[in-house]
């Protein structure tokens, strides 16, 4: 990822175990990789997300149903749809979040990969990492 520009991580500090994003860019447009934990019978596992992160979310995501994700999150309809077009990319990565809690990650990565915790530390820890380092 030479030449990534990282804005930062959203959700928890640890987010591949405690659910969170790595928001950079790759120099066409902001991306995020977010982590969704779970538990099964084998043990801890990761859903792994990956998103374009748009200027205008609000018009990228004009299917949601703005009240219900503010509903959803506690948040005023306006406020959120305000940060929908921040020129902060982190405020609009954390709009995709609010909306994941609503309608889930699956809206905008239909093909997430599952790994186990193990399998998704060793291959994004490194994503985690510069992104701290960066901020």
């Amino acid at each position: 990822m030479e030449n990534t520009k990282f804005h930062g991580v959203i959700g928890d500090m640890n987010p591949i175990e405690h659910d969170g994003g790595v928001v950079f860019d790759r120099g066409h447009g902001a991306e995020m990789v977010y982590f969704r934990g779970w538990h099964d019978d084998e043990g801890p596992r990761v859903t792994v997300y990956e998103l374009t992160i748009a200027d205008d979310v609000v018009a990228d995501a004009s299917w949601v149903d703005w009240d219900s994700v503010a509903s959803c999150i506690g948040m005023d309809v306006d406020e959120l749809k305000g940060y929908g077009t921040d020129e902060n990319v982190l405020a609009r990565a954390q709009v995709y979040e609010s909306i994941s809690a609503a309608y889930g990650f699956r809206e905008f990565d239909s093909q997430p990969q599952e790994l186990t915790l193990e399998e998704a530390e060793k291959e994004y820890g490194d994503l985690v990492d510069r992104a701290h380092a960066a901020r």
